[in-house]
């Protein structure tokens, strides 16, 4: 039998091959971190890690240990995926939040409504432009609107979530009010062309059926529409957009509270390209793509039964590589901590082809109006 402090200098030795060994394993998830980092790749691949730590678990010669082993590279490979994500954050040197339009959008009120009138705010010209900004580090956070309560989701903004590996770290609620604008002098009687954003003329039909000659014409923002209209100057030439952007522009409020809804909310979603906590977490987001089988749809919703959560809002979008196949994004609410959240992924994974958190944020509170 060894002597005590014989087995002790034994394992000081180890453990000191074990550290070197660690900071080895730490350099090489740096390289990774910023292999992915350029690829816009999310930075936890759960099959790729079911894979790991079943090939390690093998690699024990005592069967007794296969289980230790196993727990071991599981807590290795979490601390490996925050190392990664500390990357990603030093990456990124600045606070600005990212939005799509101009000032005065929709976008930006949601911003200020969220991150306070101080927050430094950088306008894009399009969504996919606000999430390569937080992708590649050029924008802390990205405010992207995902839903409107009169008019539905925003289709793309869905797509670019499965497109970018950004992390939904919070969410903001805007009461939509629609205003007509014109140039100074303009009257109701000179317009013959209005442009909005599609969602400004979806939620506005009543006051748009009223005037059924006028030719409406989409826009990339509201907001842009309205400082497209100011440069014009020319009084056949109106915009629906916000009071605020009619200030911004120097625009007449030819017809105020033009929108056909009264409660009209918009929901956005505030995101980063790593995760992070900002207040406790009380609702997820997770996107799956399901085997193409029988049943693999009801057995998936069926997980979130099982583990008590309330399923708040379901989209389905379209994958372009496979016809007829898709893609889910799921909001839920109920008990979203890691382990309860790492549960259910489990689960999905019995029956999705790739399944992915989003995000686990707080809700969000009906906010000011725009």
């Amino acid at each position: 039998m060894k002597d005590i402090t014989a087995c002790r200098a034994e394992l000081d030795a180890i453990d000191a091959q074990i550290v070197r060994l660690f900071e080895q394993r730490m350099r090489v998830s740096r390289d990774v971190a910023l292999y992915k980092y350029d690829r816009h790749q999310e930075i936890l691949d759960a099959a790729r890690e079911e894979q790991v730590l079943k090939s390690r678990a093998e690699q024990a010669e005592d069967d007794a240990l296969r289980g230790s082993v196993s727990q071991l590279f599981k807590e290795i490979m979490r601390l490996s995926r925050e190392e990664q994500y500390r990357i990603l954050n030093d990456l990124c040197r600045t606070n600005a939040v990212a939005y799509n339009g101009v000032p005065g959008a929709f976008s930006e009120s949601a911003a200020v409504g969220y991150f306070g009138e101080s927050c430094e705010r950088k306008p894009y010209r399009t969504f996919d432009d606000v999430f390569a900004a937080v992708a590649s580090g050029e924008a802390r956070y990205g405010v992207v609107p995902v839903e409107n309560s009169s008019s539905g989701s925003v289709n793309t903004v869905y797509d670019l979530l499965g497109k970018y590996a950004c992390h939904i770290v919070g969410e903001q609620l805007v009461q939509v009010q629609h205003c007509l604008l014109g140039v100074p002098g303009a009257t109701l009687s000179d317009v013959t062309t209005v442009y909005s954003h599609e969602q400004g003329f979806a939620q506005c039909p009543v006051f748009l059926g009223e005037h059924p000659d006028w030719v409406t014409t989409p826009y990339f923002n509201t907001a842009i529409a309205a400082r497209h209209v100011a440069e014009l100057g020319d009084v056949h030439s109106a915009a629906i957009a916000s009071r605020l952007a009619a200030k911004h522009y120097g625009l007449e409020i030819l017809a105020p509270d033009i929108h056909s809804f009264n409660d009209n909310h918009t929901r956005f979603f505030v995101v980063s390209a790593a995760p992070e906590s900002i207040g406790v977490p009380d609702k997820a987001t997770i996107t799956f793509t399901l085997r193409h089988e029988r049943g693999t749809l009801m057995r998936a919703l069926s997980s979130f039964v099982a583990m008590g959560m309330n399923l708040t809002h379901i989209e389905s979008r379209p994958l372009h590589e496979s016809n007829w196949e898709y893609c889910f994004y799921v909001d839920l609410s109920g008990d979203v901590s890691d382990d309860h959240l790492r549960i259910l992924m489990d689960s999905l994974r019995a029956d999705c082809e790739d399944c992915r958190l989003l995000g686990a944020y707080t809700a969000a509170k009906v906010g000011g109006h725009a």
